[in-house]
């Protein structure tokens, strides 16, 4: 089988790793695969890994007036290469693909990261089958397209002593990473009174673009600049995360990302709202949901080592067991039986 893997910018920047494990993965069990990536000056560093695999580079985002000649380049290489599918990841993958499958009509496989995402998918939509990454989502995408069309696909990482090796970054003092803190500002300025009560923590802001100045505004009204360094992406500072004490999710409609279940990996506490979908996050078992009162949850997780240690070896059996690497490549090849 020949299978075409389009990327977009965001998706490579914040999932390579992950991205590159699956096309090794495919390739190792003989599929051939061939990988539709943004143009870029540089190499970026991660490409190394995956220079098996057949690469074509195209614009990407891409003006309208340009869109049919980036298509009519990449379905002219695609019918070379015998394709037989196409797998989309990310918003701008997914127009690509829908571009090509005009002319070119083979099947569209297209993650879906959220249960907001999920619950905007089409019937009439060109995409042949969905890939669900928690079983919940799964079946909300059955609900609205039928079980054919949607495949059970879960998120893999690697599993990772948090002890490491040294190399991790070092962090004096406490160490709190909070996760698209842009998303729910309103659950965020909680997250942060509720950490300021503690004073050697040092708290990791993600600001992904969204309500940034509204953060910003915040962390200065509670005169906190001193103990707050906003990141523009965790993911590309996974080092912080075994030095972790605790990892906030303040956004209820946050797509999942493989950085989450990396630090419940690595037996990263994790303190959150209750986010829709989100399967292996379950309520005092692998995560507590704050329900409004993060105070509470930051005294038991950060006062309290055994509640820390059990949710910590509960969430790294599940992510073991049910979100190993290994596990989401042979999902991945399941996906495409019917072809």
């Amino acid at each position: 089988m020949s299978v075409a893997m389009i990327m977009s910018s965001n998706r490579l920047s914040q999932e390579h790793a992950m991205l590159n494990r699956i096309v090794v993965g495919l390739l190792d069990n003989g599929t051939q695969i061939i990988r539709v990536v943004p143009e870029t000056e540089e190499q970026p560093f991660y490409e190394q890994a995956v220079s098996l695999a057949h690469k074509i580079e195209v614009p990407m985002p891409i003006s309208r007036l340009l869109r049919n000649e980036r298509t009519k380049s990449v379905i002219e290489q695609l019918k070379k290469a015998n394709s037989d599918a196409i797998v989309a990841f990310g918003k701008e993958a997914l127009q690509l693909a829908n571009d090509v499958h005009k002319e070119l009509p083979i099947p569209i496989l297209s993650e879906v990261l959220s249960m907001k995402e999920a619950q905007r998918v089409r019937k009439n939509h060109p995409v042949w089958r969905w890939l669900a990454p928690t079983p919940t989502i799964e079946e909300t995408i059955a609900q609205r397209v039928g079980q054919e069309r949607v495949a059970y696909v879960p998120m893999g990482v690697t599993q990772r002593n948090r002890d490491g090796d040294g190399a991790e970054a070092s962090v004096p003092g406490q160490c709190a990473i909070v996760l698209d803190a842009g998303g729910d500002r309103k659950q965020t300025n909680a997250v942060l009174k509720a950490l300021r009560t503690f004073p050697n923590m040092h708290i990791f802001l993600e600001l992904l673009g969204a309500n940034d100045h509204k953060v910003w505004k915040q962390i200065r009204q509670l005169a906190m600049q001193d103990r707050v360094t906003c990141l523009r992406d965790v993911g590309q500072l996974r080092q912080l995360i075994p030095n972790a004490d605790v990892l906030v999710l303040p956004a209820a409609n946050m797509p999942l990302r493989s950085v989450l279940l990396e630090a419940m990996a690595q037996g990263v506490p994790i303190a959150c709202v209750d986010i829709p979908g989100f399967d292996m996050l379950i309520d005092e078992e692998t995560a507590l949901f704050a329900n409004g009162a993060w105070e509470n949850i930051f005294a038991l997780l950060l006062d309290d080592p055994t509640i820390a240690s059990r949710l910590a070896k509960n969430s790294s059996e599940v992510i073991s067991q049910k979100h190993s690497s290994s596990v989401q490549i042979a999902a991945f090849e399941a996906a495409f039986t019917l072809i």
